[in-house]
């Protein structure tokens, strides 16, 4: 019984790193291409924090989760 309760838990986190991994990756692209068409300086820099936030808060934890649920 509680082998199953921690595989479902562990099946659910990996699920869980992974879409905030996809998720993050896609931020993280559109935020890219978004900053490319940029010319002025200010909003080329929050484009820029956008992208390192949406990798510092979404992808690194995705691939940490992935990473403590199996996939290493």
């Amino acid at each position: 019984m509680i082998w199953k309760w921690n595989y479902n838990l562990l099946k659910f986190v990996h699920i869980l790193g992974a879409i905030l991994m996809g998720a993050g990756l896609v931020a993280v692209w559109l935020a890219d291409m978004r900053s490319r068409q940029l010319r002025e300086l200010p909003t080329f820099a929050g484009a820029v924090r956008t992208i390192a936030v949406c990798y510092d808060g979404l992808v690194v934890p995705g691939a940490l989760l992935l990473l403590a649920s199996g996939a290493g």
